[in-house]
């Protein structure tokens, strides 16, 4: 994840916070997306639910950016 750079990455953080793409919404909120912080929410995104979206991310070819 170290090797990992986001164009929208700034100085102050994400500069597309609130247009975010999916992928950055779902990092830390499953087993399969763990921050590389160690943070995540209470409750985790239910396995069922984390399996429909890694089909969604197989059927349409999302990217990181």
């Amino acid at each position: 994840m170290a090797d990992l750079n986001c164009p929208h990455l700034g100085k102050n953080g994400c500069e597309v916070y609130d247009e975010r793409p999916l992928i950055c919404r779902l990092f830390g909120t499953t087993p399969q997306l763990p921050c590389p912080h160690g943070k995540r929410p209470e409750v985790m995104i239910d396995s069922h639910i984390e399996q429909q979206i890694h089909q969604y991310f197989r059927e349409t070819r999302q990217v990181l950016v």
